[in-house]
This record gives C-alpha cells, sequence and structure tokens, in this order.
C-alpha cells in the first residue's frame, strides 16, 4: 500500500486499492472498476462493498451492513436486499459467486481479495458540468432551495407583505392546458436528522392519499414517486415519464412536534411555478393540514371536485402528536411489505392505538399489516385473519370514509369464503377513493378469482396507470393476465419488473408460472429457483409436471422441513398443487381439505390457476368449490 498525500487539508489520507476477481476497488476515489472500466454505482452499494472489503473472507452480518451503511437510520432488510442486487448487476454478477448471501445470516465475498497499490495520490477535482447542474435533483439540490424558500416566506409573512405576485405573474402569458394529472414527488427531509426521513415519506404519502380521493384527478400513486427520490432528472422529464401534467414537490421540517411544510405546484411541461405556499402546524394536525392542500391545489388546477368529495377534504380531526408519530413509523415499515418490517409495523400500529384508542388510522393500518402477513403465510388464518378482521371493523366503525379498512374487509370476507360481501367492500373503498391503488388491484384479484377476466383486466390496468412503476402493481396486473390465461400478456409485465430490478422475487415469480403453463419447464424451473415466494414448493410443482418426480418428492420434503424449522405456516394449498403436478389426486384432496378447514387463502385460486386443471372433473373438486360458495 502506498501513502498518499493530504486530501481536504485534513492530513495524511491511506489510500487503499482491492483486487477481486477481474474487479477493482479504490477506497479514496469510491470508485469500482470491471475489467479496467469504471462502473457507475449509487453511494449506499459501493459502502456495502467496502463493508465485505474491510472484512474479506469474513461473514458480515445484516444487521452489521445496516448498522454501517444506514447508521441511526429506520431501515429494514429490504433496502440492504436493493443495495445488494445493484452491487451485483455492476459487478456482472449473475451466479452470485462473488458476492455470497449466506442464508439468514448475512453476505461475504466468494473470491480471493488482495490489496494493490492506489492508481494516484488524490482523487481528481472535476469542474460542474453546466446543463446536468440544471437538473432538479429531487431531495438533495431541492433541498437546498426549500431551505432558502421556507426561510424567505416566513420572512415576507413576518412582515405581511407575501403575496402570490410572482407566481400569477410566472401564470401570466403561458398558455397552460388544463390539468388532470399530478405526481406528487417526495418531500424532502429538511430537519437535519435522517432518522426524520419516515416522517417526510409519510406525509407525501398521505398528500397523495387526499387528493386521490379527488374522482376527476389522476394521481399516481407512492411506490412509483418514490422511485424518483434523490434522482436527478428534470421535471419536465419526469412528467413526462409518469404522463402527468403537473408535479407537487416540497419540503418537512421538524422541530419537536411543530412541523412546517412547503410546497409548490408546477406545470411540468414547461417548469412553471404556479403557486406555492407554507404551513406551520402541530404534528398531530398534519392530517387536516393534507386534506387543506389538496383543497388548495384542486382550487388552483381548477379541478372539478364534487360535493361530496368537499365534504371528505372538509372533515377535521384530531390526533394526539405521539400516535401520529408512531402511525406514520408503522406505515413507514409496512410499505417495505417484509416479514421483518411487517412485524414492526404491527408494533408501531399497537403502540398508537394504545395512546389514542380513537385512532381510525392506526386500526386500519393494523389491518393491512395483518392481512399482509396471511397472504404472505407469515400468520395462518386461524390467527392473523380474526387479528385483521377486528382492527378493520374498529377503523370502520371510528370513520366510515376511509377507503383502507374497506379494502382490508373485503379481503377478509373473500377469505371466509363470502364473495358478495367482500365485493361490496371492494366496491366501497373504490367509491369512497378512487384512486386508491390498493384497491384497485385487490378488487381486480377478486374479480380475476372469480373468474370475470373481463371485468378484472381494465381494473388492474387503471392501477397500473396510477402506480406505473410498482413492482407490486406489476405483479397483480400480470397475476391477473394469467389467470385469464393470456400468457403472452402477463409475461411482457412480468418482465417490465425485472426491467426495474433484475433479481425482484415477484418478475422471477411471475415469469416462471408463464414458462411452466407453456410447457417450457426448464426455463420455468431456472427462474423459480432464484426466488423463494413459495418455499420451493413451486419448484417441486414445476419438477413433478416436467415427468421428474423423485425430484418433486425431494423438493417437498426439504421445503415442508425448512418450514416447520422456521415456524412458519404451512399453506396446504402449496402442497396440494404438487401432488396435482404429481398426480396423486387423492393426496391433492386431502391438503385442499385441511386448507378448506384452515381457511387458506391460497384456495381462493382454484376456479382459476392453471395448476389445479387437472382437478376440474374430480366431483370432490367440484364439491369443494361448492362449499366455498364460488358462483358457478
Amino acid at each position: 500500500m502506498n501513502s498518499n498525500a493530504q486530501a481536504g487539508g485534513k492530513g495524511d489520507v491511506q489510500a487503499r486499492c482491492w483486487a477481486f476477481g477481474d474487479c477493482e476497488f479504490d477506497e479514496l476515489r469510491r470508485e469500482l472498476r470491471v475489467k479496467g472500466e469504471v462502473v457507475e454505482l449509487e453511494p449506499k452499494p459501493i459502502e456495502v462493498l467496502h463493508q465485505l472489503l474491510l472484512r474479506a473472507g469474513q461473514v458480515v452480518t445484516k444487521e452489521d451492513l445496516l448498522d454501517s451503511v444506514w447508521p441511526g437510520l429506520m431501515v429494514v432488510d429490504g433496502s440492504l436486499a436493493t443495495a445488494v442486487s445493484k452491487l451485483r448487476k455492476a459487478l456482472g454478477d449473475e451466479e452470485s459467486s462473488v458476492l455470497l448471501t449466506v442464508p439468514r445470516v448475512g453476505y461475504r465475498l466468494g473470491v480471493p481479495v488482495r490489496m494493490t497499490p492506489s492508481s494516484t495520490a488524490a482523487p481528481e477535482v472535476m469542474e460542474p458540468v453546466l446543463p446536468q447542474a440544471r437538473a432538479h435533483t429531487v431531495g438533495i439540490r431541492r433541498m437546498w432551495m426549500w431551505t432558502a424558500a421556507a426561510a424567505l416566506v416566513l420572512l415576507l409573512a413576518y412582515f405581511g407583505i407575501y403575496k402570490r405576485a410572482w407566481f400569477s405573474g410566472q401564470k401570466k402569458g403561458v398558455p397552460l392546458k388544463p390539468m388532470t394529472s399530478l405526481a406528487v414527488l417526495p418531500l424532502a427531509n429538511l430537519s437535519g436528522d435522517p432518522s426524520q426521513e419516515y416522517l417526510a415519506d409519510g406525509m407525501t404519502e398521505e398528500l397523495i392519499t387526499e387528493l386521490s380521493k379527488i374522482r376527476a384527478l389522476k394521481v399516481i400513486s407512492r411506490t412509483s414517486v418514490m422511485q424518483y427520490k434523490g434522482v436527478r432528472k428534470t421535471l419536465p422529464e419526469i412528467a413526462r415519464e409518469l404522463n402527468v401534467d403537473g408535479v407537487v414537490e416540497g419540503a418537512v421540517f421538524r422541530s419537536g412536534n411543530r412541523v412546517r411544510i412547503t410546497t409548490q405546484l408546477i406545470y411540468a411541461a414547461t417548469d412553471t411555478n404556479l403557486w406555492a405556499e407554507s404551513y406551520d402546524r402541530d404534528l398531530g394536525d398534519v392530517l387536516n393540514l393534507q386534506k387543506e392542500l389538496a383543497r388548495q391545489i384542486a382550487r388552483e388546477i381548477k379541478i372539478t371536485v364534487s360535493p361530496s368529495e368537499e365534504k371528505q377534504l372538509a372533515i377535521s380531526t384530531t390526533v394526539n402528536p405521539q400516535a401520529q408519530d408512531l402511525y406514520l413509523k408503522g406505515r413507514f415499515f409496512w410499505n417495505h411489505r417484509t416479514r421483518d418490517a411487517l412485524n414492526k409495523a404491527v408494533d408501531y400500529f399497537r403502540q398508537a392505538n394504545e395512546i389514542d384508542p380513537n385512532y381510525p388510522q392506526a386500526y386500519a393500518g393494523l389491518a393491512d399489516a395483518y392481512v399482509e402477513l396471511v397472504g404472505f403465510g407469515v400468520l395462518g388464518s386461524a390467527e392473523g385473519v380474526p387479528k385483521a378482521k377486528a382492527a378493520a371493523l374498529k377503523a370502520i366503525d371510528l370513520d366510515a370514509s376511509l377507503a383502507e379498512p374497506h379494502t382490508a374487509l373485503g379481503y377478509i370476507l373473500a377469505e371466509e369464503w363470502d364473495w358478495t360481501a367482500a365485493q361490496k367492500e371492494f366496491q366501497r373503498a373504490l367509491e369512497l377513493d378512487p384512486g386508491y391503488v390498493i384497491g384497485l388491484y385487490q378488487y381486480a384479484f377478486y374479480l380475476s378469482v372469480m373468474g370475470k377476466h373481463d371485468e378484472a383486466i381494465p381494473v388492474a390496468q387503471k392501477a397500473l396507470e396510477l402506480d406505473p412503476l410498482s413492482p407490486i402493481v406489476l405483479y397483480r396486473a400480470g397475476r391477473v393476465e394469467f389467470q385469464a390465461r393470456r400468457y403472452d400478456e402477463a409475461a411482457a409485465l412480468f418482465r417490465r419488473i425485472l426491467e426495474l430490478n433484475p433479481n425482484d422475487p415477484l418478475g422471477l415469480y411471475g415469469l416462471g408460472l408463464v414458462y411452466e403453463a407453456q410447457g417450457k419447464f426448464d426455463t420455468a424451473i431456472l427462474c423459480l429457483k432464484k426466488q423463494n415466494l413459495q418455499q420451493g414448493f413451486d419448484v417441486a410443482a414445476v419438477y413433478a409436471a416436467a415427468g421428474n418426480p423423485a425430484e418433486a418428492r425431494r423438493r417437498l420434503d426439504e421445503s415442508t422441513q425448512r418450514i416447520n424449522e422456521e415456524k412458519s405456516y404451512l399453506r396446504p394449498g402449496w402442497v396440494a398443487e404438487v401432488y396435482v403436478s404429481l398426480g396423486d389426486k387423492d393426496e391433492a384432496m386431502r391438503w385442499l381439505e385441511r386448507g378448506y378447514k384452515e381457511r387458506d387463502i391460497w384456495l381462493a385460486l382454484l376456479k382459476v390457476w392453471p395448476r389445479f386443471d387437472p382437478m376440474r372433473s374430480d366431483p370432490r373438486f367440484q364439491d369443494l368449490l361448492r362449499r366455498m360458495n364460488f358462483p358457478s
């Protein structure tokens, strides 16, 4: 190793450069080179690599990586998995042979690592590139602009001379077409405390929720807009990608229980400021503030708001500030949709309701969390469904105008085979909030499992229009197409998921299903082995369909044993699928009857799932469909 001269006037810096495989990493430059070529990589994946190189030859636990790469932040395993996925892509590590996963523990490098001399004494100082400097960097460059803007707004307000003259001047002479679609970009966190990121994210989501209740307005959902957090793109570029007329952006500053929000509305095609305002509120009043913001934005863009929507946006509520804070933390973790994150979300929602027993949003969040835990198979229906139902009913009792608990209740009633009541709840949710994406894709899925494919596909497409970059929405839309036996359309949607993330398990699983249905068993197995959404039962089913019963039974036993060791819920529907593929209808029916008794939600697929096709003429199977109240 060579000693480098001072960098940045802070004394000597020991520059280290590691070589591994056909890659090199320069610590001082934070530069990754693959086969001699510099590879652009975001800071978090770079830091993950740095930590692994510092402990080359050792297993670095997930906890250590989370603490080192995201110090002091509330993050979950999903953030680490995303960083690892991006790092593997940069390394060209398609087989995961360079960066090894140690199941349920962490990661380690799987190739020899050696130290090499650093190529230079200090990082080269680069001149700024002016065209890029003009780009809007959501959450970074704009953060400083909003700091200054917030200070200016407060100063002008203090002297009583703040008017909207500047923005009105911008509008004069500018031919603006009517704005019928908006994207609310992630609000910047100006608190100086990275652990407050959940607050900025939560307030972004709440504003989206309020705006989406206006039927005449298309509002892009949370998952898609969050893709632009920290991204250097101009607002016209973002608007074109999301297919919207306008953009709302802003910042959040928190001090104790006081929150200041600064927002502005921009006509995206010309990057023209139309309106801006700053608000100062108690934390417990931010829900009312989001309603006020939604009303103001609707007035500015002259969108039609119905009397019932106006009434809904005018409803005022008071929330305990501590309960509100816990609720936003719960939603932060719920949005990550992993087992650990969902369990944390449950804890936060419970704490919020302990502090404020009359807080409907926290009960709605609790219902959503239990629904996801049941859907993932983390909780069995016998345990999870009563908890989800109690929370959803409590939320509706406190505030029947919330779309979220009606959607959760629709899912629960479908779990109880009460299909008619489930449909009414889904429809009620979308009456209350026609832009509620989760309500849309859950209702589309309900229509699909009922066999109403012509109705399901347009609903799924509407969800996609509102959340075009969401892997979950793409996957649900793909499943609706798949269950309608439209395999080419389904494959296209699953491939779009993999364009966003080549290792996304939803995309891999979906493509595996399509290849299996098309009889391409080898390719299906390759896809399904790279994900673990069904704990390997799907791989066993494909081996059986491909004519390899011995390997199918081995995989079945292995998967069953793993679930028992992890003390997770053994979903009878998954096991039944394997026996159907093995041609053992008696054993398949035994597991289906067990699933019926346990209310396994997977049995909702019986009417449309291709793997159950060999059972359709069996009188026992037909009787089961009747007992589950499926419409004939």
